[in-house]
């Protein structure tokens, strides 16, 4: 669901008039507006502790609200570069002879690990442990993540004979078992001790932690819910950094990146959100749109019950405008869906859809729901596709964005690409300033597919001046079409 912009300068400017230009829930909320969600949080959560206890509802709904934009998108972002990756992490293991990289069974190995792929990624594992040119420290990891995929293939005894024998006094390989067994649920393990240990250790040492270890670390937060603790140590983390570089000869370098991270930064804003959105319902003067914002996060994360009753109570007493109750039924009926009564919210789509006069941010936002459902709404989005055509203007432009992501759902390629072009500003296409973030991520993934790399990576371009984690995909992208053409050519990361 996309926040409309409109609830929160009803109660900045009406509910709290004392407020000024120069006050920091309006700054931070000006910045929402141009997308520039890193610099909006960072600065509100930095001020938050200063604000006086009549300005904390206001605060709290408005970083909630930067949050969930974030969680969104890198949410979007995690799964084109777990794509991305694999394609090109798959054309450098099939390399042969001295050229062939050492590291990228490890990585390929680890990227099937994120896809979900735990029993494929044990030959990669294997193979690059048998190398005993390469270094203790990466090999002991190997095993560690190969422990997991044992674990995950429910072969509890494997696992536990690879992780038995782990020699942990290296404060990555410390870190690196912390995060396996967070992920794995093994809370007698005591991951947060051991990678606040590691942690310790690096500093006792004087050094800094390596970008591997901080994610990690941040892998760890995420998972046993120390929201906190995860956004402080992001300050320490680099975006944008690598996990390892590799030289092969004299002038072939690859680079490796943690494809961990995007995902974690999704859950890491999604908690987040939640958390703010929560602490801002509690507050009667806000506690409408919060609500409105907190059955959107719920339901963004699979808690579909939580999210139904945040809605139910939403639409029972809010006094909020008309739109925001439809778009409130919206979501109500992809409730309804995900707990399996399909045809009740096929049918409350189609009775919104047809609501005179036609609202076409209302018809954007029943098109997304049912693409992120991934439902048949073929009437449905005839009618609105018939309503693009007829409508002109910026207003227009989520309706055939999101017809491009039902097109996109339904793998019809084309039609996606043409609705989502048709979604873009046409004087500003690949400024995030100006474009649905979300949108442009969907359109560059489908150029990327269509073999249209330098659209792809223009895109990305753009987004990397606020968001530096989308390194990790021009990096792929730019890899595969290397691979592909037998050189750069004319396409680079800028």
């Amino acid at each position: 669901m996309k926040p409309c912009v409109f609830l929160l300068a009803i109660f900045v400017f009406t509910s709290f008039p004392a407020y000024s230009a120069d006050d920091t829930v309006v700054k931070a909320m000006k910045l929402y507006e141009k997308r520039h969600y890193e610099e909006a949080s960072t600065a509100l959560r930095g001020e938050l502790h200063s604000l006086q206890q009549a300005q904390q509802g206001p605060a709290n709904l408005a970083l909630g609200m930067i949050y969930l934009k974030q969680a969104e998108l890198y949410r979007e972002l995690n799964q084109e570069s777990l794509s991305a990756a694999q394609d090109y992490l798959r054309k450098l293991a099939a390399a042969k002879g001295a050229g062939r990289s050492r590291f990228v069974d490890l990585y390929m190995a680890e990227a099937l690990l994120e896809a979900g792929k735990p029993a494929a990624a044990v030959v990669n594992l294997e193979k690059f442990m048998a190398d005993e040119a390469i270094d203790a420290r990466y090999r002991t990891i190997a095993k560690i993540d190969l422990g997991l995929c044992y674990y995950l293939t429910d072969d509890k005894q494997k696992a536990d004979t690879a992780w038995s024998g782990i020699d942990a006094a290296d404060p990555e390989v410390k870190a690196a078992l912390a995060s396996t067994f967070s992920r794995a649920g093994l809370k007698e393990k005591k991951s947060v001790m051991l990678v606040e240990e590691g942690l310790a250790d690096v500093k006792k040492a004087g050094k800094t932690p390596s970008v591997r270890m901080i994610n990690d670390a941040l892998s760890v937060y995420v998972r046993e819910g120390l929201t906190d603790k995860g956004l402080e140590l992001l300050k320490r983390a680099d975006a944008k950094g690598y996990s390892y570089r590799e030289v092969i000869g004299k002038s072939k370098v690859i680079t490796f990146y943690d494809l961990s991270l995007l995902g974690d930064l999704s859950a890491l804003f999604g908690q987040a959100a939640v958390a703010s959105l929560e602490k801002a319902a509690a507050d009667a003067a806000v506690k409408d749109p919060a609500q409105y914002y907190l059955a959107q996060a719920y339901s963004l994360f699979g808690h579909v019950e939580q999210s139904a009753k945040t809605v139910s109570a939403f639409l029972a007493s809010a006094r909020m405008p008309q739109q925001s109750k439809d778009t409130m039924h919206v979501l109500q009926a992809a409730n309804q869906y995900q707990k399996g009564r399909q045809s009740d919210a096929l049918g409350a789509w189609d009775e919104l859809s047809k609501k005179q006069p036609l609202n076409p941010e209302l018809f954007a936002e029943i098109v997304s729901a049912c693409a992120h459902a991934k439902a048949e709404c073929p009437q449905l989005v005839k009618r609105a596709e018939a309503a693009a055509e007829t409508g002109q203007g910026k207003k227009f432009y989520a309706l055939n964005a999101a017809i491009g992501k039902y097109y996109l759902m339904k793998k019809n390629q084309a039609k996606a690409i043409a609705y989502m072009e048709a979604g873009r500003d046409k004087s500003n296409k690949n400024k995030f300033e100006s474009n649905d973030p979300l949108m442009l991520v969907d359109l560059a993934g489908l150029y990327y597919r269509n073999k249209k790399f330098s659209e792809a990576l223009e895109i990305y371009f753009e987004l990397s001046k606020q968001f530096p984690a989308v390194r990790q995909i021009q990096e792929a992208m730019q890899g595969v079409y290397a691979i592909e053409q037998k050189s750069a050519g004319d396409v680079s990361i800028l």
